[in-house]
């Protein structure tokens, strides 16, 4: 391929969307799942002398948790649209550009 190619294979990355997707859907939960950390965390210690700032931390970070799960599922759901459009682009052109039964005729 030359250094101004570019291809695709449509089945590969349409897999690598639909793994993204199954990553993305696994993240689902993360801001529920991190606010239990927090709380699990802040349970875990003795109440004296007492650590404070457990609350505070959980909501400043929360957004950020909301941050990664929609990322993750704006990536595959990027990955397959662009694994649509390669296919799309594929048969758009086999239809343009069609070999002949017997091969390509060289002369």
């Amino acid at each position: 391929m030359s250094g101004d190619s570019v291809a695709a294979n449509p089945e590969d990355a349409h897999a690598g969307g639909s793994a993204s997707a199954e990553a993305a859907a696994r993240l689902r939960d993360l801001p529920t799942d991190f606010d239990e950390a927090i709380q699990a965390a802040k349970s875990a210690v003795s109440p004296a002398p007492g650590i404070t700032g457990w609350s505070s931390f959980g909501a400043d970070h929360e957004h950020h948790m909301m941050d990664v799960k929609e990322h993750a599922r704006t990536l595959a759901d990027n990955i397959q649209a662009g694994a649509y459009e390669a296919a799309v682009t594929d048969l758009e052109a086999s239809e343009e550009y069609s070999i002949p039964i017997n091969g390509a005729q060289l002369y």
